[in-house]
């Protein structure tokens, strides 16, 4: 099915970033389902984000329980995409994310805090997640790109740089003391992008912290591209474009909305509609070159693949200037991924997705529903006393509206873990139907994704009560 545009693309580059490091690394066969769809939703560029999962072979302690991809596999992906008109860019992220790294005793000399930092969201976590910016990381990221970059025909790369949670922290403090954070997290870029110039590709980036400095961002290299990305209603698009634009970028830049399905179980389709329009307008506006659709898998990539479906074709509607209503929405998922079912999937996943927008959130992007359901004892009190009854009583009575026959088995494990959660607050679940849950979500898991991370994934249903 290819879908007719009436207008022509706002953007050169329409892509989708797919995470593959938080647990959930999706099969060969449904990688290619989910490219067969892009080609027919005119998306031209593909990544796959990357911490860990690429098999790199002096490497194998750091991804040996990941299942992860192969350099044959990429290379077969890559001509897939090609075949389809779709750019596989290579992805790999190079400064903070890098825990899956950091916690081997082998890798803590890159490590900015080998003992372990405070995060910002106030718990203490173990291992670093940043590298220390100097030769030595990135000699350890040269051996990395000199393996990955080959089995890619794009000359493009992502190479990440967001979050550094810890810079300054650790080993760089008299550094940061001295010239502050982001003149360190900017010449240490700089070095990332010499080197990924090195190898012959044009480098982006995620902008988030250049950002926090708008006076910076002049002295970026003319040659990279930053990647603007915020995933709520009111993400600053606009006024982060104009300062990018503005900078000398115009024409060279992203922008990059979320497709709102991770920490979810059905998706906060409010949220990403609100949040794809306004990157796509705020993009256009101040000429970006590419909108690229991200799809998460924090904290242990619970949600079900079909969830990814509605911001999938919305991000394709709004990079042509168009928009679509749940009616119209519905239809294009049935048409597009269940082509040989009764007409249905559609309307309730749009459905599944309002359920979030029902109640009140954590902390954005959380929903409700997948906060309470994996909350020990103490954190699921303090869920709840955000929300009454009434509302949660309300959530549920719209999801057993949902529960029918014939559906796609995971778009009824979205609704049931939902389900769950609600129960939950209303004081009526078992330990029983929590197993029974745990048992269909590995079965579904292993049906579309691969082994490595389903351990670490049901974990989260471990909770105390």
């Amino acid at each position: 099915m290819q879908i007719d545009f009436e207008n022509a693309p706002l953007f050169e580059r329409r892509g989708l970033m797919l995470d593959i490091s938080r647990n959930r690394v999706p099969t060969t066969a449904w990688l290619k389902t989910l490219i067969d769809a892009l080609a027919h939703l005119r998306y031209n560029e593909l990544q796959l984000y990357t911490e860990h999962t690429f098999a790199y072979r002096a490497h194998q302690a750091v991804w040996g329980d990941a299942s992860p991809m192969t350099a044959p596999e990429i290379r077969e992906i890559d001509r897939y995409c090609a075949d389809r008109g779709i750019e596989l860019v290579t992805n790999q992220n190079s400064f903070g994310h890098m825990e899956r790294w950091l916690k081997y005793p082998q890798y803590e000399h890159l490590a900015e805090c080998p003992d372990g930092f405070e995060h910002p969201d106030g718990r203490w976590r173990q291992f670093g997640s940043t590298l220390y910016p100097d030769d030595a990381s990135i000699r350890f990221l040269d051996t990395l790109y000199t393996e990955l970059l080959p089995n890619f025909q794009s000359t493009v790369m992502n190479v990440g740089g967001d979050e550094p949670w810890e810079l300054g922290k650790g080993r760089s403090a008299d550094r940061v003391l001295d010239d502050g954070k982001h003149r360190v997290y900017l010449d240490f870029m700089k070095q990332v992008f010499t080197l990924a110039e090195k190898h012959g590709q044009q480098a982006q980036f995620w902008a988030d912290i250049i950002l926090e400095r708008p006076d910076l961002v002049s002295e970026l290299p003319k040659s990279v591209t930053p990647v603007i990305w915020g995933y709520e209603a009111d993400s600053p698009f606009e006024e982060q474009c104009k300062t990018i634009a503005d900078a000398g970028f115009a024409n060279n830049f992203y922008v990059a909305p979320g497709a709102g399905n991770w920490n979810s179980f059905g998706g906060r389709l409010d949220v990403a509609r609100a949040n794809i329009t306004l990157a796509a307008q705020a993009g256009h506006a101040n000429q970006a070159k590419g909108l690229l659709l991200t799809a998460w898998g924090d904290n242990g990539h619970h949600q079900p693949w079909p969830t990814l479906f509605p911001g999938l074709i919305l991000a394709a509607y709004a990079a042509h200037g168009e928009s679509i209503d749940d009616t119209q929405l519905a239809k294009v998922i049935d048409q597009l991924f269940y082509p040989k079912s009764p007409a249905g999937h559609g309307k309730a996943l749009c459905a599944l997705g309002h359920i979030d927008q029902m109640l009140p959130q954590p902390s954005p992007p959380n929903s409700f529903l997948h906060s309470v359901l994996f909350a020990n004892n103490s954190d699921f009190h303090d869920h709840r006393a955000l929300t009454d009854y009434d509302e949660v009583e309300a959530a549920l009575a719209a999801l057993n509206a949902l529960r029918a026959n014939g559906l796609d088995p995971e778009i009824q494990l979205g609704i049931d873990l939902n389900r769950f959660a609600a129960e939950r607050c209303l004081d009526l679940t078992t330990t029983h139907s929590r197993n029974a849950l745990k048992k269909r979500f590995t079965h579904l898991w292993r049906q579309r994704s691969r082994e490595g991370g389903l351990a670490e994934s049901l974990q989260a249903f471990n909770y105390k009560t």
